[in-house]
């Protein structure tokens, strides 16, 4: 579980705490009201005592059944102890509550030792080597968000004439294979509808134009014909999701590329790959010892060998830019955006 994970189940069982303390001031706030009215009954009836003299007798009120007050006396007792029970019950959840946020916040201070360790033994060169990854993928995606709107406007507008297109061509097809057979199926058997659709396809594509295309002819659920099945409509769909339909890309649309958004992000990625790469070299080297032949390369990778108290462990790292546009951070998927994968093995 990342940093931030570990933060928000601290920030819910806190949250968790704050509800039910206040469930129980609302129920002290409101069994005091009864308190008050159950001392203005007994004064109203001079009975000389209040709740405080009773409080502790669960039967108090019995001594008092044959007077003409001891019907609004009795629920009022009977509410007060329904609030004092309810403020137990939520003083037990509110313990076991607050043990849920020790717990959590135990969680997030080991892992942010953990974190700190591996960062303070971190070798220089590493730290260099993943920002400028980074780096390179900031700038990677804030492009793509400033190329986004403009590729949009042409992705939508190319979709719309390739499904006029595709439905000039199939319609073609159909009504040349059998007229009457795709009047009876796709024109309600009628005449004049078919004469309708001619009329509006014969017309040539008019931008902006699409939804009355979509409904003009009415295609069954899977029916191979929609214009969504021909292989134009669905490569120029394809291409679209490769270059935009990604789902980090998707996330950070949906927040209005906001920039601090992308640094948190790609920050605790940086942090992840960090980990993973110090936590495989340790396992073969121990505690480092000398980093000084570990170097980037003028391609930006990061190669060489790091000695340590078990062993030495050679680093080779693979980096690209892929061959298309389809990027996950955190997998060795190809994508424009430079990505790489390191190798760790011993060094005789």
């Amino acid at each position: 579980m990342t940093i931030d994970e570990l933060k928000e189940k601290v920030r819910l069982a806190e949250e968790k705490c704050a509800k039910i303390e206040k469930t129980i001031e609302r129920h002290k706030t409101q069994g005091e009201k009864k308190v008050m009215a159950l001392n203005k009954i007994m004064e109203q009836n001079n009975l000389g005592i209040t709740y405080d003299d009773v409080c502790d007798n669960p039967n108090w009120y019995y001594d008092y059944q044959n007077q003409p007050f001891y019907h609004e006396l009795y629920w009022t007792a009977c509410d007060i102890r329904d609030k004092e029970s309810s403020i137990n019950d939520n003083l037990k959840k509110l313990k076991a509550a607050q043990e849920g946020v020790k717990i959590w916040q135990e969680k997030l201070r080991l892992e942010e030792v953990k974190l700190q360790y591996i960062q303070d033994s971190v070798p220089r060169v590493i730290k260099e080597f993943l920002n400028e990854w980074k780096s390179r993928v900031i700038e990677y995606y804030t492009k793509k968000a400033e190329e986004y709107p403009e590729a949009l406007q042409e992705y939508q507008e190319t979709r719309d004439k390739l499904y006029y297109e595709c439905l000039v061509e199939i319609v073609n097809r159909l009504v040349e294979e059998n007229k009457e057979e795709f009047i009876q199926k796709y024109c309600w058997k009628s005449e004049d509808r078919f004469n309708r659709i001619i009329d509006t396809l014969n017309e040539g594509f008019k931008p902006n134009n699409n939804y009355e295309y979509i409904n003009l002819i009415h295609f069954g659920y899977r029916d191979k014909n929609d214009p969504d099945e021909h292989p134009k409509y669905v490569r120029n769909e394809e291409q679209w999701k490769a270059k935009f339909g990604d789902g980090f890309f998707q996330a950070w649309l949906s927040r209005k590329f906001d920039p601090d958004w992308l640094d948190k992000q790609i920050e605790q990625e940086k942090n992840n790959k960090l980990i993973d790469l110090m936590t495989r070299v340790s396992k073969i080297t121990g505690e480092i010892i000398d980093a000084q032949y570990l170097y980037i390369a003028d391609d930006g990778n990061l190669n060489g060998y790091i000695i340590g108290k078990d062993g030495k462990a050679e680093v080779e790292t693979i980096g690209a830019g892929g061959y298309n546009e389809h990027v996950i951070l955190d997998s060795g998927r190809h994508g424009q955006c430079y990505h790489f994968r390191v190798l760790v093995k011993p060094k005789k």
